[in-house]
């Protein structure tokens, strides 16, 4: 039984099931290479009548299966030239009987894995093994037997077989990890867009409150002497907002906390109130759709904002049936580039959106339109 990161039993983590998926799918290629070396060798072995052929066809086969096994690095170096030595051997002695099929098999399947594993994997290699194969052919011509010429025909057709069937392999098994590259990739890229959102809602509960208990705290320190009782509302007030941050941080922290339209534009007025900032709010809310949460983070994202860079008094906003509309003043300066609400620009877009800011006369703008926001 295996656990999440929460701990509850029976659950997997999706990269657990990845990795298990990874090794089946190798131990799959890798049988599959030595079962098809062992039906091959065996049924070319009883296409022959000569004991000794046989006996060497299944050793070299013997080996040729067990470097099998390592198709994917290469076998050690003992058992490759073990299996390419035993394989030439059985190859000369069927050039020179005149048994070709069966002698073949075992020296072809063993120079296909030397030729095309790492860090072999090139042509060169593969010219070496041509060589190999077609050395016993070309002496049995110079000998004068006569089927020294089917013998290399046969020998490099087997071994082009042999080396376009691992190089196949090893194609589709190198897609196979780019793939599987890929998933880790969307993977680590899933939980660094969590952990972003995670941060910029941590950011944004955290920030609002904390600069509106500042400005609370201000307010009851200037009036602690001259007016004791406002002063102790602007203190319950902050302990308020604090309270509120901790308990939003605690939902957001065990993934209870949605974001709304509603919810944001209800918290921003209480900020704003808390904060001495008159605000009008006109228009209805459009109904919760799939875009609610990009038009909640809006508006706080435009509350925050304004609470940070501005000295607002007043601040409207305007809900409509495709979006919605944030608009203050007391802006002193031009803002500089406001990132949250350029990401959020990007968001909507995606989803054929629009977001556009503009500020003008001490007045700053922020509007946010879904479905057609083109226009």
């Amino acid at each position: 039984m295996t656990t999440d990161r929460q701990g509850t039993p029976g659950a997997t983590r999706p990269d657990d099931d990845a990795s298990v998926a990874l090794a089946r799918m190798r131990r799959y290629t890798t049988w599959s290479f030595v079962v098809m070396l062992v039906v091959y060798v065996v049924a070319a072995a009883l296409q022959t009548d000569g004991p000794w052929i046989v006996a060497g066809s299944l050793v070299a086969g013997a080996l040729v299966a067990g470097q099998a096994f390592w198709w994917e690095r290469g076998a050690p170096w003992p058992l490759t030239v073990a299996a390419v030595v035993a394989g030439l051997a059985l190859w000369c002695a069927g050039v020179a009987t005149g048994e070709l099929v069966a002698p073949v098999v075992p020296l072809v399947f063993a120079l296909g894995l030397v030729a095309t594993t790492p860090p072999l994997l090139s042509w060169w290699w593969s010219l070496a093994a041509v060589v190999v194969v077609a050395a016993p052919p070309v002496a049995a011509t110079a000998a004068g037997l006569p089927w020294a010429r089917v013998a290399l025909v046969v020998g490099l057709v087997g071994l082009v077989a042999s080396l376009g069937l691992f190089r196949l392999n090893r194609y589709a098994f190198g897609l196979y990890l780019a793939i599987d590259r890929l998933r880790e990739t969307g993977a680590e890229l899933a939980v660094a867009q969590e952990r972003y959102r995670f941060a910029a809602d941590l950011h944004d509960i955290q920030g609002q409150a904390l600069h509106v208990s500042r400005l609370q705290l201000q307010l009851a320190d200037r009036l602690l002497d001259a007016d004791p009782a406002t002063a102790r509302t602007h203190l319950r007030e902050a302990v308020g907002l604090i309270d509120e941050a901790i308990a939003d941080t605690r939902a957001l922290a065990q993934g209870r906390r949605t974001t709304t339209l509603a919810g944001e534009l209800a918290n921003s007025l209480e900020l704003l109130r808390s904060a001495g900032i008159g605000t009008t709010v006109t228009g209805t809310a459009p109904d919760a759709g799939p875009h609610d949460q990009l038009l909640g983070l809006v508006v706080r994202e435009a509350t925050t904002n304004l609470l940070r860079h501005a000295q607002a008094t007043h601040v409207d906003v305007e809900l409509r049936d495709d979006g919605v509309r944030v608009v203050n003043d007391g802006v002193q300066e031009a803002p500089r580039t406001l990132s949250g609400l350029a990401r959020l620009g990007d968001r909507l877009a995606r989803v054929g959106g629009v977001l556009r800011t503009s500020s003008q006369d001490g007045v700053f703008e922020t509007s946010a339109r879904v479905g057609g926001g083109a226009r």
